[in-house]
């Protein structure tokens, strides 16, 4: 069997100096230089930027970008449990309350991730027994007979005991025909068979809900007592362009790769343009532009002159302004994008 040395961080850390020193870029990596390897070994990227130790669920969800007021809550959330939990030992009374959550906002916001991470954290913290999260959506609650819907939904609570039952696009359980619900649509089925867990404090099931701000408004005004038996209205705002960098620095870290000046600059500008498109998807979006076309597009730039040797193997961690796609590739449907319609 071959072997053969690979780069160690001193390698890794010339070639990006030596992109410094040619004038294509004008920072230089700060990371402190770690103790001097053996011959045969890899440093991780991830120890030049940064190693990602293991943390708790809440400390995952204090580590996302923005959300300040999502955060606030569930920290509100943790410490009344504690309070409560202090009370009844020494035998005061404590309040049994709902508390399902609806978390409402556009797409790519964090809404998913959130609702996951809630489960593992009140699991963490002795609020839910189990902490699982079973992810659903109309497709899996709404049948096409009598009777179906019901028996659907029953199982789903069933195997969200003592967990969250996170229902994506909660919306979409009321069809409406005109300005009027329609009494055609099983989907009312499902909120009628659902009512009995919202409704009591101890079902050992917590009931949260995702979709867009004014899909939800509809949802709630579908029966006269959803509205309180979700105490819970978390907004997701839109992320700030300083947000969207935020967060592409963070998922190129986590896949070890290095974005130089020059690029984050493009990347900047090409964040700032999309998001002027309608439906835009904030996080989501970064994340599709960072697999399907950044680092791709890396990886055809180093293959240009053929197959990678070893010496070649740091370079494909520093990302250029070329990888940067543009915003034509990006919305190829948009009347932005520049592209020309129609016959020649």
């Amino acid at each position: 069997m071959n072997t053969f040395n690979l780069p160690s961080y001193e390698d890794i850390r010339k070639l990006f100096d030596d992109f410094v020193e040619k004038g294509n870029v004008n920072a230089r990596i700060t990371s402190p230089t770690p103790a001097a390897p053996s011959s045969q070994t890899l440093i991780p990227i991830t120890n030049v930027i940064d190693d990602k130790p293991a943390c708790s669920a809440f400390d995952e969800l204090m580590a996302l970008t923005g959300l300040d007021n999502v955060k606030a809550a569930i920290s509100c959330e943790i410490n009344y449990h504690k309070v409560m939990k202090l009370r009844s030992q020494f035998g005061y009374s404590t309040p049994k309350r709902l508390m399902h959550i609806l978390l409402t906002g556009n797409a790519g916001t964090g809404k998913t991730t959130v609702a996951r991470l809630i489960g593992r954290i009140f699991k963490e913290e002795g609020i839910l027994s189990r902490g699982q999260c079973v992810e659903t959506s109309r497709s899996a609650m709404v049948g096409k007979w009598i009777g179906e819907t019901e028996q659907k939904c029953l199982e789903l609570i069933k195997f969200a005991k003592g967990g969250i039952l996170f229902i994506d696009e909660i919306y979409s359980l009321v069809e409406t025909e005109g300005n009027q619900y329609s009494n055609k649509d099983f989907g009312m089925k499902a909120i009628d068979t659902l009512m009995p867990v919202l409704s009591d404090p101890e079902s050992d099931v917590m009931v949260i809900g995702a979709g867009y701000t004014s899909s939800m408004k509809t949802f709630l005004s579908a029966n006269p007592g959803l509205a309180s038996r979700f105490p819970v209205v978390l907004d997701f705002e839109d992320f700030t362009i300083d947000q969207l960098m935020e967060i592409a620095v963070k998922q190129l870290r986590d896949y070890e790769f290095i974005l130089l000046p020059e690029a984050e600059e493009k990347l900047r500008k090409l964040f700032r343009r999309a998001m002027s498109v309608k439906n835009f998807g904030n996080g989501r979006f970064v994340k599709t532009a960072i697999e399907n076309h950044i680092i791709p597009n890396l990886c055809t730039r180093v293959m240009r002159n053929g197959d990678l040797n070893v010496a070649d193997v740091a370079s494909t961690s520093l990302i250029q302004p070329e990888d940067i796609p543009s915003f034509r590739i990006l919305f190829p449907l948009s009347r932005n994008s520049g592209r020309k319609m129609g016959f020649a």
